[in-house]
């Protein structure tokens, strides 16, 4: 037993000193891979296997959370789209609403809309200014395509207008076309023109002007467009409906109208303003 591992000893040494020196086992080195390479693939395929599924399992988490985190991002990306649409919508709204102003005189400030009461008996928006703002009792109100109404009351940070469609709101107003004088009131939907003969010059499309009578809405500023002309012969009145043409169901900030004076006029302001307020009236203005 011992002289066989000498042997052994011995005859690896020799084949290590041929192998280092000359080479010799090359070829046989080579051929013992390529036979052995099938056995090294079985016995490291585990690790292979293992090595292959863990990344994949990784990166499909990785995929998982970053698909995630793009949703994320592209809700929040919308949501801000959307937030600067309506930025953009009422930015031109406002440039729209100044514009208008550009044709009246005197102080003007744009008011927010806080809250909407609309009912059977009311037509009121609550608004953003009030007295410390110098807000008065029968201010008129207008938005970018037409007057709105009126403030019918006051407090020290907020006020309430009542609509033109409203039943207790009426107001003066003339026919653009011939000039035609009547007095617009509500019914809570659209107006209607109150006591008008049949024989009236009034037709369906025409554009209804503020008269300037009563000193409350300024002279020539649209208020409403003639839907309907119904005329009876067994009824004394005609049936004239006209639509606001201010947006009173759809406007988000409105514009309060001070009266300008004449700086070389002779009337009083403060006084003016209190005339103002004792005309103010539901069944005229």
């Amino acid at each position: 037993m011992v002289l066989q591992l000498v042997f052994s000893l011995i005859l690896a040494a020799i084949l290590m000193v041929l192998d280092y020196r000359y080479d010799y086992l090359s070829s046989a080195r080579k051929g013992v891979s390529t036979v052995l390479a099938p056995i090294y693939f079985l016995a490291n395929l585990p690790n292979e296997v293992a090595a292959w599924a863990d990344s994949n399992i990784v990166s499909r988490n990785d995929l998982l959370g970053e698909n995630r985190r793009l949703k994320d991002e592209l809700l929040i990306l919308k949501a801000q789209n959307q937030r600067l649409i309506g930025l953009e919508s009422e930015n031109a709204r406002l440039r729209s609403l100044l514009g208008s102003s550009r044709t009246l005189r005197g102080k003007r400030v744009i008011a927010e809309v806080l809250n909407i009461d609309s009912s059977l008996f009311a037509n009121e928006l609550l608004l953003n200014k009030g007295s410390l703002d110098g807000v008065f009792v029968g201010q008129p109100v207008v938005d970018a395509e037409g007057i709105m109404g009126q403030i019918v009351e006051v407090s020290t940070s907020t006020s309430r207008m009542i609509l033109l469609n409203d039943q207790k709101h009426a107001i003066p107003v003339r026919v653009d076309r011939n000039g035609v004088r009547a007095i617009a009131q509500g019914n809570g939907q659209v107006l209607y023109l109150r006591h008008l003969p049949n024989t009236i010059d009034i037709e369906e499309g025409d554009l209804l002007l503020s008269s300037g009578l009563g000193q409350k809405f300024p002279d020539g500023y649209p208020v409403a467009k003639v839907i309907s002309v119904v005329r009876q012969p067994a009824q004394p009145y005609a049936e004239i409906l006209a639509e606001p043409t201010a947006n009173i169901n759809r406007a988000n900030h409105v514009l309060l109208l001070w009266p300008y004076h004449d700086p070389s006029s002779s009337f009083d302001d403060e006084a003016l303003q209190e005339d103002d307020k004792s005309e103010v009236s539901p069944d005229a203005e």
